[in-house]
């Protein structure tokens, strides 16, 4: 194994992130992917019950849309409230992290795995919330009345679902972001000590 290799193993699991970089980071998520929570607290495109399987389907294929985009965009907003170096600027970060995906495909597997565990985590949490505060209830007017919605949608307990699980994915994005910085800091400084 040569030394490279060795230190690129050695950093596939990285060190964890720096606090105020992940809170910038964070901070920024929680502003740019509004869509997101806008989307989130429609409860006729996320649940079923409030609306209809067709129009769940049109929410979920734009929370995967938004969800996809907010991804991609991750390293910009980093490179905008944290930069670093030459590579994590503005404009320039995404590309920085295609050139990690072609460089060190294992690490880069390794953060995108590490956001899509804290992304299902917060499915967890809006699970959790949903338990403690539920949102869903039979409608007693349907019996009567079988016209009307067979459910009944308490919306503030539904809120509090969608924020909590916007707030859980903007975590994920933060990190995520935060993570991929710091490979593009190691790899800068090795590529000096190479040079």
């Amino acid at each position: 194994m040569t030394a490279t290799s060795a230190t690129r193993t050695s950093h596939a699991y990285g060190s964890l992130p720096d606090p105020g970089i992940l809170a910038r980071t964070f901070a920024a998520c929680l502003a740019v992917n509004v869509p997101l929570l806008a989307l989130l607290l429609i409860p006729q495109l996320m649940r079923s019950r409030a609306g209809s399987e067709a129009l769940l389907t049109v929410g979920l294929l734009l929370l995967l849309a938004l969800v996809v985009g907010a991804v991609t965009l991750a390293p910009e907003v980093s490179a905008k409230v944290a930069p670093a170096g030459p590579d994590w600027l503005p404009g320039g970060a995404r590309a920085r992290v295609r050139a990690l995906r072609r460089e060190d495909r294992r690490t880069y597997l390794w953060r995108l795995g590490e956001f899509v565990a804290l992304y299902v985590a917060a499915q967890g949490v809006g699970g959790i919330v949903a338990w403690l505060l539920p949102h869903v209830a039979d409608n007693p007017a349907h019996v009567t009345d079988p016209t009307a919605s067979a459910w009944v949608i308490d919306y503030p307990n539904f809120a509090t679902q969608a924020v909590a699980m916007y707030v859980c994915i903007c975590f994920a994005l933060a990190w995520y972001a935060t993570r991929l910085r710091a490979e593009s800091v190691r790899s800068a400084a090795r590529a000096q000590q190479g040079g």
